[in-house]
């Protein structure tokens, strides 16, 4: 659209400048208010359509702004009538310039247009606030405006009101960006008539750098043309004034060495004090003279012009400058600062450093803005990417550019632009996408219908799901007059439309739950709920919500009959529950209370003051029923020992099993010792009578431990563990009887118990060693072998006996590593007796069953490098128990092959039977002492000594006799024929030493 007025010939030729000038977004219009140009940005934002032809009075929704920009332009028209010749200017003289132009010879007597003359407004499309500004020509003529995005970041466009609004370092940085470039560059103080410049605005005039005489306003206007000085003058007033803010003014001025330059002169005012008199005024002069034309010149103020605006306005952003041709890059303070840099931080400003910095999400689209905009593809830069923080995080980008400055190939030499940190802004956009999509999807997961009922037209309105709900094949709109009356269910329809009547009358909202009959005659059940609008707009109306409940309902019907039948189990749920406590609390077997039950009773009876007694039973050879029998008559047997104990013991007692076959009388109150007494005594006559499982005779008995205890003095569990020491003693003292608690026992289990803590240190300090008995040959009384004894020597110096310990060893398992230290020290005995050159005399040592069971035995004394007739080992009467032990047999079949004799111990005693002695075939038998002492007295014993020399001669076995202390013994039983004598008689126990004598010297 054009206007056929020279103003409108201005607008044409200055608008590309104008929008191109702009460092927000905006357009220009002509002097109708038409749109005729507008920023990139503007465009976008405007949509596909385009802003140019549009009037500014259809962007505005408001009609009191419309009728302010009526006002506005009627106004200005009426001050500054738009010329219509030559008279204010010419297109030439237009083209590339600002607002106001003037030119030599030229009086603008008429002011221009006045800073405060514009209109701030909202406009709908694009959305944006904007200040509206006219343009005027040389004369002050209006031939058009110019509209500007006011900016959110705080800063006006107003150059007078930024200048108060920039933060110092933002001054600082224009200051020195601008001290920088090629232009000259000065300030002045209208008040106090301070004026600084730049090095370049001396050398631009031929004067040293700081003259003072070029400095002072007299000495530099006598420079001034005569004929550009009335205008000259008239522009500084002005531009002192805030009335000329980055106009350009063209005048000439003689060179110190007297010829005349042409200078392009443009400034603002950059600071006002608090009651808004300027303060400062600063601009740029430069040589237009030689080498550039004043067009040429313009675009390079115009440069710096933006350069200053964005120094200015966006000072507290990221500024960035890319001279592309000279491969250089300036970046502020701030754009630094965003980044986690200060000013004098080194820092890598290339393309490549921020293509390192750069999310790798992002960094190809990064990449192609880049090359757009350096290629001439684009001449915006806008574009959104993350990039790498200082301390490692990722922060948000926003850069926005313009290219100012191209080659002749196209490309790119110069580009400015800002970059704004959004981390915050896109934090807080992603939490409202995430809440509406939540609220999304929470409307569609409800499924709710919504409907709207205008009582005035009688018209009802449902949207898409309503129709789904009741099964409509209709678009969202009204739906039949009475069709939702007609679709209630019967049963419900007299109770929902009498509600409905009472809504319609205003008095109540609408909520109740009902039955519809769809179109396909199903029944589903609706949730309604209204609310009551009224206004002067809408009239009287309804507004509601319906849901289909049907699943609901049916879940709650189904969970009404869940719920019914589960009272139904109750009573069986209870017993199950009953049943799993019994289980949980008694033995399966015998029925009986088990320790579970036993603990909970006793842990009940805490703190209390009464007199409790226990019981602890442990049934005696029990374990051979269950090998010998099979594990089902040993289940009869324990079933057997339950109802003996259940009906002797009182009622008031409680009998539990806590055990394989170990069972507990727990009395809450205590009876007397006597009764005590006669209740063990009755249960151990009882279990001791045989009885028949299967036609089989079992025969077992029970051995009884009982404690008393007072409470809370002891507790419960002190009493139980009283009563299991006095089990223990009834099984040691014989068993098949009931014993009763003492203080003996403790102190006795005590006694044992720092005898093993002493044993076993002594086994770790080494303090155990042997002592040698000599055998003799019955007849010669020659010394034969020896039998190494061993002996505990405690740190004290006392030395203990085997009795002492051995019963200890075997029942802590470490008796082998007794046999190994006899057996290590009688092989290093008979090491230094050899190499002496003293007889070694075969020595015996003892070999317990446990260790004749080791699997590893062979190994380790094939490590030992025994002798044959060295070594004999004595075995005693356990192991004829386990002659089928595969493991003892392959030993001793090992042992023999090593050249170790073989000896039967204690044989005659009862623990050693005749079979297991022809199975082992032994190379020799000892006769126990207990059998051999009283041989001088009876003529029985001398018959059994006798029976058993004849035994070993029948097989073709020696045999030894222990006990030998008289002369008679060693008569008698040289007369018998036994082969070995051993006793105190002959030789008592010795160290090595004394035996070593004893073997070098021969005497005993």
């Amino acid at each position: 659209m054009s206007v056929n007025t020279r103003g409108s010939l201005a607008l044409e030729i200055d608008a590309e400048q104008l929008v191109a000038s702009l460092v927000v977004d905006g357009a220009v219009l002509d002097d109708k208010m038409i749109l005729q140009h507008a920023t990139p940005g503007f465009s976008r934002r405007f949509g596909t359509s385009g802003p140019a032809g549009h009037s500014l009075l259809d962007l505005v929704s408001s009609g009191d702004e419309r009728a302010q920009i009526a006002r506005l332009s009627d106004a200005l028209n009426a001050q500054h009538k738009v010329p219509t010749g030559d008279e204010a200017f010419s297109a030439a003289k237009l083209k590339g310039q600002d607002h106001m132009v003037l030119s030599g010879g030229t009086s603008a007597k008429q002011e221009a247009f006045p800073p405060a003359d514009y209109l701030e407004i909202s406009l709908v499309r694009p959305a944006m606030d904007v200040r509206i500004s006219p343009l005027t020509a040389a004369g002050g003529a209006v031939y058009g405006y110019l509209v500007q995005e006011i900016p959110d970041i705080g800063i006006s466009n107003m150059p007078e009101q930024n200048a108060r609004r920039v933060a110092p370092k933002a001054r600082a940085s224009a200051h020195r960006i601008l001290s920088q470039l090629a232009n000259a560059y000065w300030e002045s103080n209208p008040g106090t008539g301070a004026f600084t410049a730049s090095e370049f605005w001396y050398k631009l005039r031929g004067n040293p750098v700081g003259d003072k005489g070029i400095e002072e306003h007299e000495a530099w206007s006598v420079r001034v043309h005569p004929e550009d000085r009335p205008a000259l003058f008239d522009y500084q007033r002005k531009l002192q004034a805030g009335k000329a803010d980055f106009v350009p003014f063209i005048y000439r001025e003689r060179h110190a060495k007297g010829h005349w330059m042409t200078i392009l002169c443009k400034g603002a005012v950059i600071e006002r004090d608090a009651e808004g008199a300027v303060v400062r005024v600063a601009g740029t002069d430069a040589d237009i003279t030689a080498s550039h034309s004043a067009e040429e010149y313009i675009r390079d103020i115009a440069r710096l012009e933006q350069r200053w605006l964005i120094a200015a306005e966006y000072g507290q952003l990221g500024l960035w400058d890319n001279d592309e041709a000279a491969g250089t890059r300036y970046v502020s303070e701030t754009w630094r600062s965003m980044r986690g840099y200060g000013p004098d931080d080194a820092f890598d400003e290339s393309r490549e450093g921020l293509a390192a910095r750069t999310h790798p999400d992002d960094r190809a689209a990064l990449e192609r803005q880049i090359e757009a905009t350096v290629n001439g593809d684009a001449d915006i830069v806008f574009q959104e990417y993350r990039e790498r923080h200082r301390d490692g995080r990722w922060i948000s980008i926003l850069s926005r550019g313009r290219v100012i400055a191209r080659d002749s190939q196209g490309r790119a030499s110069r580009i400015i632009g800002i970059d704004t940190d959004i981390t915050e802004i896109k934090a807080a956009s992603e939490k409202i996408f995430r809440m509406s999509r939540r609220l999304e999807i929470a409307i569609q997961a409800t499924s709710v219908g919504i409907w709207d009922a205008d009582l005035a037209k009688g018209e009802v309105v449902w949207d898409e799901r309503m129709m789904e709900i009741y099964g409509l094949d209709l678009p969202p709109g009204p739906i039949p007059e009475g069709y939702w009356e007609q679709v209630i269910h019967p049963d419900d329809r007299d109770s929902v439309l009498s509600q409905s009547s009472e809504v319609e009358a205003g008095k109540i909202a609408f909520a109740d739950d009902y039955r519809v009959v769809r179109p396909d005659g199903t029944v589903r059940y609706i949730r309604s709920r209204s609310t009551e609008l009224f206004n002067d707009e809408i009239g009287h109306g309804v507004i509601g919500v319906d849901w289909d409940v049907t699943s609901d309902v049916e879940a709650a019907e189904e969970l009404r009959r869940a719920h019914a039948l589960a009272r139904n189990r109750n009573v069986e749920l209870e017993q199950a529950r009953n049943e799993m406590e019994k289980n949980a609390l008694h033995d399966a077997l015998t029925e009986l209370p088990n320790r579970r039950y036993l603990d909970q009773q006793m842990k009940a009876l805490f703190g209390q003051e009464q007199k409790v007694a226990m019981m602890q039973l442990d049934l005696d050879r029990f374990k051979q029923i269950n090998d010998t029998l099979g594990h089902a008559t040993g289940d009869v047997v324990l079933r057997r020992v339950a109802k003996v104990m259940t009906d002797l013991v009182p009622e008031t007692a409680t009998v539990a099993r806590v055990g394989g076959d170990e069972f507990v009388v727990f009395f809450e109150e205590a009876p007397d010792s006597n009764s005590l007494e006669k209740i063990a005594g009755m249960i151990v006559d009882e279990l001791h009578l045989p009885f028949e499982v299967e036609g089989k005779i079992c025969r077992f008995g029970v051995s009884i431990g009982i404690a008393v205890g007072q409470l809370p003095s002891q507790t419960p569990d002190e009493v139980f563990e009283n009563a299991d020491m006095a089990l223990y003693e009834a099984k040691n003292s014989g068993r098949g009887r009931s014993v009763f608690f003492s203080d003996r026992m403790r102190i006795a289990v005590e006694e044992k118990r720092l005898l093993a803590d002493a044993f076993l240190g002594g086994l770790e300090r080494d303090e155990f060693f042997c002592v040698y008995q000599p055998q003799f040959k019955a007849g010669s009384l020659q010394m034969s072998s020896v039998e190494a004894l061993v002996r505990w020597r405690r740190p004290d110096g006392t030395v203990e006996l085997p009795y002492v310990f051995l019963a200890l060893a075997e029942e802590l398992g470490v008796v082998d590593r007794v046999d190994q230290r006899v057996l290590d020290q009688v092989l290093s005995d008979q090491d230094l007796w050899f190499s002496l050159g003293l007889p070694v005399p075969r020595v015996s040592v003892n070999v317990s069953a446990r260790r004749l069971a080791d699997p590893q035995l062979p190994l380790r004394l094939d490590n030992l490098d025994i002798q044959p007739g060295r070594i004999a080992f004595e075995l005693l009467e356990t192991v004829f128990l386990d002659t089928q032990n595969p493991v003892i047999a392959a030993n001793i079949a090992a042992i023999r092959a090593m050249g170790i004799e073989l000896e039967i111990d204690d044989f005659g005693t009862g623990h050693a039977s005749i079979v297991g002695m022809l199975q082992l075939q032994p190379d020799r038998l000892k006769i126990d002492q207990q059998i051999v002492r009283p041989l001088t007295l009876s003529k029985k014993q001398e018959t059994l000594v006798r029976s058993i020399i004849e035994i070993g001669r029948m097989h073709d076995i020696d045999v030894i006799a222990e006990g030998v202390e008289t002369g008679d013994h060693v008569r008698l039983l040289t007369e018998m024929g036994c082969n070995y004598l051993q006793g105190y008689g002959l030789g008592l126990p010795m160290s090595e030493v004394d035996l070593r004598e004893g073997l070098r010297t021969g005497r005993w």
